[in-house]
C-alpha cells in the first residue's frame, strides 16, 4: 500500500522489507514516515538499548524508551516520544513525516515526535 501525501508516496506496512539482527531477531517495520536517516538512526539507537536491556544494565522497558528518546532528542529537534514494550495499543498525534512503529525481535517500538 502506498500513501499519497504532499506529491510523495509514504511506503506503509508490506513495502518494508524485514532484516535481522543476531541477538534480538527480526527487525520488522510495520509503518515509517521517518526519512531514511533517522529510521536508521532510531533502529540503530534501540537495538543497542535494547541489547542492554537484555544483559541486565537496563531494568525496564521504560528505561528503553528513555534512551532511545533522549538520544534522538540529542541528534534531532523538538520532543520525541517512545513507547516500548511486548504489548500495548496507541492513537497518536505525530507530526508529518516523523513516526516509525517496528518490532525487534518480540517488543514493538512507536517513536514519533510531536513537538
Amino acid at each position: 500500500k502506498t500513501v499519497a501525501r504532499d506529491r510523495r508516496s509514504v511506503s506503509l506496512w508490506d513495502d518494508m522489507v524485514p532484516t535481522r539482527d543476531a541477538e534480538l531477531g527480526m527487525i520488522r517495520f510495520h509503518y515509517n514516515e521517518l526519512p531514511e536517516e533517522a529510521t536508521t538512526q532510531a533502529v540503530e539507537i534501540a537495538t543497542n538499548a535494547l541489547k542492554s536491556f537484555r544483559n541486565g544494565h537496563l531494568d525496564y522497558f521504560q528505561d528503553v524508551a528513555k534512551v532511545v528518546k533522549e538520544n534522538l532528542e540529542e541528534k534531532y529537534s523538538g520532543s520525541w516520544h517512545v513507547v516500548c514494550g511486548t504489548s500495548f495499543g496507541s492513537h497518536v498525534t505525530h507530526e508529518s513525516r516523523n513516526i516509525l512503529f517496528c518490532s525487534l525481535g518480540a517488543t514493538n517500538l512507536l517513536i514519533f515526535k510531536h513537538g
